[in-house]
């Protein structure tokens, strides 16, 4: 049996450049995960050979549509393997908030497999193995602080952004990720693009709030990560829903640093370098939003080696 936890994501920045002929939107996303976490628990079952999957909420049920339950068929498909697997899932991070919390628990199985089956696969391959799943996935499989292009699936590693912490505001409604891109109404781009692939933080378009990002990652500045903060996405969600508008400006009126919208929505964040203001601006916003549905969460920065510090105190 081995448990790893699965932490959820957020964008300090996300652009899109354009709709690609294959249908996708061509991305560049500065991605960072927190410490908001769900806990994933693997085991070997000999005594019989289907996927069990057991927790999950209403709105992820624990079924064979669940990334999960996707995750670890394609394991087993790819490594040729034979036994049981059974699987339980631990909520904490909201579904259908723009967090990747489906995505995350994903990547955690796939890694729980891994080791589980000793498959020998480096981070890259599983990775790759993850992209086929979906777009946001392999970022999950080692977090912390990088950049994301193609469709949001190659991963490059940047400096560790300088800590903080967010109050997550996360409405009692979800946004439809494809329906959101589709609003957006992003130019086509050419059949063939001579950069999108090979894309690197380096070669990162200027201009972008992608670029400012890692020009301010690189500073290691948390004032210079506030100036950078974008999300291209955010214009159509909080024009479906204004009342993200009215949950901006009071997060920041209140004391966060700034607030942003976390990929396609609907979760708004409030950016602060204090735990105690996150903690008290949150307290003021479960007053008042808890009531109607909404969650208040708080939680900071997560790199990579804290995280894999976490999994192991988690296995013990």
């Amino acid at each position: 049996m081995l448990p790893l936890l699965a932490p959820a994501k957020i964008n300090l920045a996300l652009d899109v450049l354009g709709r690609r002929a294959d249908g996708y939107h061509q991305v560049v996303m500065v991605m960072q995960t927190i410490s908001l976490v769900d806990r994933v628990t693997v085991d070997v079952n000999e005594g019989h050979s289907a996927i069990r999957l057991a927790g999950g909420t209403e709105e992820a049920p624990p079924d064979a549509d669940n990334l999960v339950y996707r995750a670890a068929q394609l394991v087993r498909e790819t490594a040729g393997l034979s036994y049981g697997v059974d699987i339980e899932l631990e909520k904490v991070i909201p579904v259908a908030a723009g967090l990747a919390g489906g995505s995350s628990d994903a990547a955690a199985t796939v890694k729980a497999m891994n080791r589980l089956f000793r498959l020998g696969w480096s981070d890259i391959e599983m990775e790759a193995l993850l992209a086929r799943l979906g777009s946001d996935i392999p970022f999950l499989v080692r977090g912390g602080t990088a950049l994301a292009t193609g469709r949001g699936e190659i991963v490059h590693r940047l400096p560790p952004a300088p800590a903080f912490w967010v109050v997550l505001v996360k409405p009692p409604f979800g946004a439809s990720t494809p329906k959101v891109y589709k609003a957006l109404g992003a130019p086509a781009l050419p059949d063939r693009l001579p950069w999108p692939e090979a894309m690197t933080p380096e070669t990162t378009p200027p201009g972008t709030a992608s670029y400012r990002m890692i020009e301010a990652l690189k500073t290691g500045d948390y004032g210079n990560l506030l100036a950078a903060l974008g999300n291209d996405l955010e214009k159509v969600t909080l024009e479906w829903h204004p009342v993200l508008k009215e949950i901006k400006a009071q997060l920041t009126r209140l004391g966060c640093d700034r607030a942003l919208m976390s990929g396609s929505g609907p979760t708004i964040l409030g950016f602060s370098a204090s735990e105690a203001t996150a903690r008290s601006v949150a307290a003021a916003m479960e007053e008042q939003w808890g009531p109607q549905q909404y969650r208040v969460l708080t939680a900071r920065t997560l790199e990579r080696e804290e995280a894999d510090e976490w999994n192991v105190d988690c296995c013990r």
